[in-house]
């Protein structure tokens, strides 16, 4: 093998690497602007919250620094022990692919938020995923914005696994052994946020959020095996 070949097998396998390196970037989605056709909201109670509500607006000023998303919820507790509703809001432009993007090694997560009204932690909240049809939220940790604390923007952030995304089922119940799929068998993913309160009264919160942006970041695992791949190809010929 000549040197020219050599260095035109090296070069061909560092150009595979950047190009799987390319694709295994992080992607990152945001919005900071909520306009109304961007966003859906489908709401989940379980059977002591039935009949609570959700509401949810594009207000055009005094989010940070401009247009946010404002989040009513209205529990109201039919029967004895605790009531539950969450609202779940889906982006429409946000979808990831683990089966052609590259499995998922986490996913950085954060939102400005803000209280203006309710109880206690006013409203529970973060990261939301469909895929394969169900429903996943974020529960370790769970964003809150407690008053007086949150009564100005507030940044929250936190870095996510799977086993930190437990699955809403169509009970209002969450379901923690049951994760999303970051694998690279994993099917393609929808991203949101969701918002819910739980009590064993009738309880009405009033909170904002803006700022919304959701990170993944894929496994490296691909990258340095084709990286290793072609150096030991590369060595070989030389020998």
């Amino acid at each position: 093998m000549t040197a020219r070949s050599t260095i035109v097998r090296l070069a061909s396998a560092t150009l595979a690497l950047a190009a799987l390196s390319g694709t295994a970037s992080a992607a990152v989605f945001f919005d900071g602007v909520f306009n109304p056709a961007d966003w859906s909201l489908t709401v989940s109670t379980n059977a002591s919250g039935a009949g609570s509500t959700v509401q949810a607006n594009q207000i055009p000023a005094g989010g940070n620094p401009l247009e946010y998303r404002r989040i009513r919820n209205n529990l109201v507790v039919s029967s004895a022990g605790n009531g539950f509703v969450t609202g779940v809001h889906m982006n429409a432009n946000s979808f990831y692919t683990p089966s052609s993007q590259g499995a998922i090694s986490s996913i950085n997560y954060s939102e400005d938020s803000i209280a203006f009204s309710g109880p206690g932690n006013v409203q529970g909240g973060g990261l939301a995923i469909i895929q394969g049809g169900r429903t996943y939220v974020q529960r370790l940790p769970i964003f809150v914005m407690p008053l007086p604390a949150f009564s100005t923007w507030t940044a929250q952030s936190t870095v996510i696994t799977a086993s930190d995304m437990y699955e809403l089922d169509n009970t209002g119940s969450f379901l923690p052994f049951s994760n999303p799929d970051f694998t690279i068998a994993g099917t393609i993913m929808q991203f949101g946020f969701w918002r819910g309160n739980s009590a064993n009264q009738n309880v009405n919160t009033d909170a904002g959020i803006d700022n919304w942006r959701v990170e993944v970041i894929p496994t490296p695992a691909a990258a340095s095996l084709l990286m290793g791949a072609g150096v030991l190809a590369a060595r070989r010929r030389r020998a």
